[in-house]
């Protein structure tokens, strides 16, 4: 009589795709020309304050970043002359992008409770959140973009 074999059990992560966030959605190093008013360069001169370093920390106090550590004030402000300058407006309402800073906020406040995780636990976090943040981006960009394609993305 001829022993069975027993079958292998196989674990599948189903989800390894998102062990790393897609390079799509990912933070790019971006090579910007600007034409830096003198007003401004003087200013930055004067207060020792590099152009780049404002304008990074402008990006990253906006984005809500976990990376940066501006203050709530500072981003509140930031938010502020963001939507007092119209930017995104008329694709979508004041409302809406007030929505999605709320949720960039929210999901830079669970950032703050996962010190102390364990591996396996953070491998999920991170998986969990890369996930998120695609689905985030093209609900958002589908939600008013009646015929625009998700590669935009890669411009900007």
């Amino acid at each position: 009589m001829k022993k069975k074999k027993n079958p292998r059990v196989v674990t599948v992560d189903m989800y390894h795709k998102y062990a790393e966030i897609d390079e799509m959605y990912s933070s790019k190093v971006r090579e910007v020309k600007l034409d830096i008013p003198s007003n401004f360069r003087m200013l930055c001169a004067i207060l020792d304050v590099k152009v780049e370093k404002l304008l990074k920390d402008f990006m990253w106090m906006l984005s809500y970043s976990h990376h940066n550590s501006a203050t709530p004030k500072q981003r509140k402000i930031a938010k502020k002359f963001f939507l007092a300058c119209k930017y995104g407006q008329p694709l979508y309402t004041k409302k809406q992008i007030k929505q999605m800073f709320d949720e960039l906020k929210s999901e830079r406040k669970i950032y703050e409770t996962i010190e102390g995780m364990d591996y396996e636990d953070m491998k999920l976090f991170w998986k969990n959140n890369h996930m998120y943040m695609q689905h985030w981006f093209k609900r958002w960009f589908e939600k008013n973009r009646h015929k625009g394609d998700i590669s935009i993305l890669e411009e900007h």
